[in-house]
């Protein structure tokens, strides 16, 4: 059975209805292992819509796993299983289903998208490699292996799943849409806390005026760190088809409460990240309709940051709320100056450090050996998306995510050139959400949770579906 890891209040709410959700968790990992053997793209659909449903944990056996991490596996064996029987029969079955597929335009799609993926093997085995290792050197290895296998084993399985079923357009538009579907609680939770207090994981005497909503997380910034890659695929989906009102009006309806939700956080670390993919956006984005050359765009997006660049170097007001904060002049920047300093103190301390981090979930321990406890709280990562790579899996780690970074930019942007690219929308919506993760990522955790470490990969799944020309 599962037990609920949220802020008190929506804790005791949930736990009115414990045997109902228990239940109803049980018949959701039934649904998702029958449509995993029949329809995995639908099992994959549904598993992302309940990402965030890692905050409901459990024991298998003696080993901890959370609801999420229960939808990937049982996924992924559903899908495996069915792979494998697919291959049994006769012969001549196999051969004649052999035929079918290699005449089939679906399949043949399939075969270049199986051909594009041995270009993410290396940096992808590089980072497994990495991971195990820092696994064994890490501190505490029971609480190591749970993340081990919660941010690297378990996202890897359900990106090849991702990899290996995505097939098509109407494929595409069933993650895309479940993307936008895995928003709503999270979305519509933030507002409604905003108005009335309840389930934000902070003081209770904080005025309604200076709430930051957390939803059903524990912090302002992970609300900011889920929505945000979200919402930049949804923009730039709507500008794509903004002339089919019926889809424009669904894709609103997901995008206001996300928008209202990342608002209401007042997380400046997302508020960063979504501007410098609005600007990305705004520069090469450009409706379905539109000319090659979008210089109308280009044009106009220069002058707006120009503009607004002018506006807070000449503004007393502007300047004085966005300089501190770029500055790392105000609270929250010096506490991220602190943890730089740990960070860097530890990894020049000697070779070892340098080259193989701390471990699987050894920041904490450094951090709690040198912070003050009345003027820091305690923390799992350094807060800046190199640092978090370097210390959890080394410098060889760190170099694996910067490969697969360099990759996934350089294939979109020869996927954006190419005259057959079919949506370019999404091109320029899954490198807006990457901007969103590795600019938000200088002062915060974009990748170790386990709803976000998904998310990472799906990214890069459907980039390697759609960069394919």
């Amino acid at each position: 059975m599962f037990w609920f890891d949220f802020n008190w209040q929506i804790q005791q709410f949930l736990i009115q209805f414990w045997w109902q959700i228990n239940f109803l968790l049980l018949v959701i990992l039934v649904i998702i292992g029958y449509l995993a053997y029949k329809k995995p793209i639908y099992a994959l659909g549904l598993t992302i819509v309940l990402l965030p449903t890692y905050l409901f944990r459990s024991y298998v056996w003696f080993l901890p796993f959370t609801f999420l991490e229960l939808c990937i596996w049982v996924t992924f064996l559903g899908w495996l299983f069915a792979k494998m029987s697919s291959r049994g029969g006769s012969t001549e079955q196999n051969d004649e289903t052999i035929s079918k597929e290699i005449a089939s335009p679906r399949s043949r799609i399939g075969a270049r998208n199986d051909t594009k993926l041995i270009d993410w093997l290396w940096p992808i085995i590089l980072i497994l490699l990495t991971s195990t290792i820092s696994l064994l050197i890490a501190p505490d290895w029971p609480a190591a292996a749970g993340l081990w296998k919660a941010y690297f084993i378990e996202p890897l399985l359900f990106f090849l799943v991702l990899t290996n079923v995505l097939k098509n357009d109407k494929d595409k538009e069933i993650i895309l849409w479940s993307l936008g579907l895995a928003t709503l609680v999270v979305s519509l939770l933030a507002i409604y806390q905003k108005f009335t207090g309840f389930g934000i994981a902070e003081p209770g005497w904080v005025g309604a005026d200076h709430r930051r909503v957390t939803s059903i997380f524990t912090s302002p910034n992970a609300v900011g760190l889920y929505l945000g890659p979200i919402v930049m695929i949804y923009l730039s989906w709507l500008i794509a088809e903004v002339k089919n009102v019926r889809r424009s009006i669904l894709k609103i309806l997901i995008l206001t409460p996300a928008l209202l939700a990342i608002l209401f956080t007042l997380s400046q670390g997302t508020w960063l990240g979504m501007l410098a993919a609005a600007i990305f956006l705004g520069y090469f984005a450009r409706p379905a309709e539109a000319g090659r050359s979008g210089g109308w765009n280009k044009k106009w997006t220069t002058i707006i940051v120009a503009l607004a660049v002018i506006l807070v170097l000449l503004v007393p007001t502007a300047r004085n709320i966005v300089w501190p904060t770029l500055t790392f002049q105000d609270a929250a920047g010096q506490n991220r100056l602190v943890l730089l300093q740990m960070s860097q103190q530890y990894l020049l301390e000697n070779p070892k450090n340098f080259v193989l981090g701390a471990g699987i979930f050894g920041f904490s321990q450094i951090q709690n050996q040198l912070r003050e406890p009345l003027k820091m709280e305690a923390l799992l990562y350094p807060h800046n998306i190199i640092f978090n790579f370097w210390l959890e899996i080394g410098l060889l780690g760190l170099a694996a995510f910067g490969w697969l970074i360099i990759k996934f930019f350089k294939a979109g942007a020869t996927s954006y050139q190419l005259p057959t690219t079919n949506y370019r929308w999404l091109t320029l919506g899954l490198m807006a959400a990457m901007i969103v993760i590795l600019v938000h990522g200088l002062v915060d955790v974009p990748y170790f949770k386990n709803d976000l470490a998904i998310l990472f990969w799906i990214i890069i799944g459907l980039a390697n579906q759609d960069y394919r020309g």
